[in-house]
């Protein structure tokens, strides 16, 4: 398929630069006079040089794309990594976990079980409120990223369920307050939150980056939005 693209992408080009061989060759040898032969030579040339000036536009243009393309990702982790952290934080706050945050203590809750979570939930007006925020970053960036094909499919899969998963949790708990049902979507936030971190190592090794900082959240989503 890559090779049949790629054949079709160089007809055009071929068949320009045959056609100006081919006015070139009949000028020098079959031209009535000096004047038309001066004017075929001159389209010929012009023939010659259109897939040179289109090839290094398509090359340019690859070049630029590529760069957007990466600046783009590396602002996406970025903003990610931060939203992330503020979920986590987040869940903490709801499961009421006082410890230092750590790789090892993010681990253990994150490995959490429904039935353990039942014991610990405490979903706040202010956790509510976060719960919204965080939910609408996600989408945003889930939006403008998934249309640039900034992330890949498995990830973009993984935050789509994660996605899915709080929507259910702020519809229970504004609607029902079922405790055993908010459970479950907590076991599920964190379960999404594990697959994207085993899903994806740079994402890992950032988040850790930003654990390990003596960094307040609120402080890194201030700068962030500046």
């Amino acid at each position: 398929m890559v090779l049949r693209t790629i054949l079709l992408k160089s007809v055009p080009y071929l068949m320009s630069i045959a056609g100006g061989i081919l006015l070139y060759t009949g000028a020098i040898d079959n031209a009535p006079n000096a004047n038309l032969r001066d004017l075929t030579i001159n389209v010929s040339a012009s023939l010659l040089s259109i897939p040179l000036v289109f090839l290094l536009y398509d090359y340019t243009n690859s070049r630029v794309a590529r760069q957007m393309k990466k600046n783009l990702a590396n602002s996406m982790t970025n903003k990610l990594n931060i939203l992330m952290l503020n979920i986590i934080i987040m869940l903490r706050e709801m499961l009421g976990v006082r410890s230092k945050l750590t790789t090892e203590s993010l681990n253990r809750m994150l490995m959490l079980r429904a039935h353990e979570i039942s014991h610990r939930l405490k979903i706040t007006s202010k956790i509510k409120q976060e719960l919204h925020e965080y939910h609408n970053d996600l989408d945003t960036l889930l939006y403008r990223n998934g249309q640039n094909e900034v992330i890949n499919s498995d990830v973009y899969q993984t935050l789509s369920s994660l996605s899915r998963d709080m929507t259910r949790l702020i519809n229970e708990s504004k609607f029902r307050r079922n405790k055993r049902l908010s459970s479950k979507y907590v076991e599920g936030i964190m379960a999404h939150i594990l697959d994207w971190l085993d899903s994806d190592s740079i994402a890992a090794l950032n988040l850790q980056e930003h654990i390990l900082k003596p960094v307040e959240v609120e402080k890194s989503s201030k700068k962030e939005k500046k």
